[in-house]
């Protein structure tokens, strides 16, 4: 978003309804000329965006926020965590389910798996710890265990390293799970999403950012710190944010 768009936003969120003639005249207020011809395109730019509708011929309207993507947290999740905590209290522990990336994918397809990131010289510890509880749980599991032992459509446990810096959402309870940006980001980088990664990638962005709200510049700090900046940066162009 550029500052012009930015001081449309700002007076459709004061003005509800407005058309162009009384846009051109705020912008002027705030020393901002901007053509016709230009104020058109920004217009139309930002219906493709939602971040604007059009309400009649000529007449705009700034739309509802976006909702926030806040992931489920299931009685497994809290259960894992539990165990976890308990032999683990002073670790780091994200957990989040498959089934929270199954209703942006383009080829829909079962994910029953519930993800347990830790810090990376913790995993083998939360690896046993889960197995000796009874859990089929698999460690840092790649692409070739995945296929040789490994149906997404059944209950499982992936532990894996949890990247420095990444942003979750910490619970009351201690429990970390994951924002949207770090689900977008991961999905490219990780080797246990090798099946999602390329075209689907780019449909599973394109449906997130459609339904939830984005930050921005979270999205691209944690892109850059997984090495994938151009990849998403790519993406926002072709979905225009």
């Amino acid at each position: 978003m550029n500052e012009i768009e930015g001081h449309i936003l700002d007076y459709a969120g004061k003005a509800g309804q407005f058309n162009a003639a009384q846009l051109e005249d705020h912008l002027r207020s705030v020393q901002r000329d901007v053509p016709t011809a230009s104020l058109y395109y920004y217009l139309n730019r930002m219906i493709k965006q939602n971040s604007l509708a059009r309400m009649t011929r000529g007449v705009y309207s700034g739309v509802p926020a976006k909702p926030e993507f806040k992931p489920t947290v299931t009685d497994d999740m809290t259960e894992l965590f539990s165990i976890l905590n308990k032999s683990l209290p002073f670790a780091d522990f994200c957990l989040y389910m498959g089934t929270e990336i199954t209703p942006f994918q383009h080829n829909m397809a079962a994910n029953n798996i519930l993800y347990v990131e830790t810090q990376r010289d913790t995993c083998d510890s939360a690896f046993n710890i889960l197995k000796d509880a009874g859990k089929m749980v698999y460690v840092r599991p790649d692409k070739d265990m995945i296929n040789r032992y490994v149906s997404l459509s059944e209950t499982a446990v992936f532990v894996k390293p949890l990247i420095s810096e990444s942003p979750v959402i910490s619970l009351d309870n201690g429990m970390k799970v994951p924002t949207l940006e770090k689900l977008l980001v991961d999905i490219n980088a990780d080797n246990d999403f090798f099946y999602l990664q390329g075209e689907e990638a780019y449909y599973i962005f394109r449906n997130a950012v459609e339904r939830y709200g984005i930050n921005e510049a979270r999205l691209l700090r944690y892109a850059r710190r997984r090495n994938l900046e151009q990849i998403i940066k790519g993406y926002m162009e072709e979905v225009g944010i």
